[in-house]
């Protein structure tokens, strides 16, 4: 068994979020499991693309946290990559709903416009790099028996 907190722990290294962190100062206060809470959605979405995982991850608890596999270190990574794929993914729509909101004049300023590109950039980045570990893994775990045979 795998906890997801295992998986978070690794997507907390690749990000810096003001409200994750302060969901984690708060659980830190009362013992709470808000930024779980928070990061598990992120989790969930990226399961459906990592379709060639040799462990059933749909064999899971969400109430507990847990998936009923074990899952090795490649996992977890590629589980954690897809997670910051998906985290940058509501990162970038922030920034597109926000440009609804303002005047196309504000909107138009340098540092805006700047931080939406970089992250498109980042995101794009982050969804080749998954993919990537997910062919590398692919390629690891190929059992011709087994997938050909």
């Amino acid at each position: 068994m795998t906890e997801y907190s295992k998986i978070f722990e690794l997507f907390l290294t690749s990000v810096n979020d003001y409200k994750i962190d302060k969901l984690y100062a708060e659980d830190q206060v009362d013992d709470g499991d808000r930024m779980e809470t928070y990061l598990t959605p992120f989790l969930i979405k990226s399961i459906p693309t990592f379709d060639k995982c040799k462990k059933d991850l749909e064999d899971r608890d969400d109430t507990t946290r847990i998936f009923n596999q074990d899952l090795n270190t490649d996992e977890k990574v590629i589980l954690s990559d897809l997670m910051v794929y998906e985290w940058l993914k509501s990162e970038l729509n922030d920034i597109r709903q926000m440009r609804l909101r303002l005047t196309d004049d504000a909107f138009k300023s340098y540092a805006e416009a700047n931080n939406m590109k970089e992250k498109s950039s980042l995101l794009n980045t982050m969804e080749e790099s998954a993919d990537k570990r997910i062919v590398r893994y692919s390629q690891k775990n190929l059992n011709f028996q087994e997938d050909f045979g």
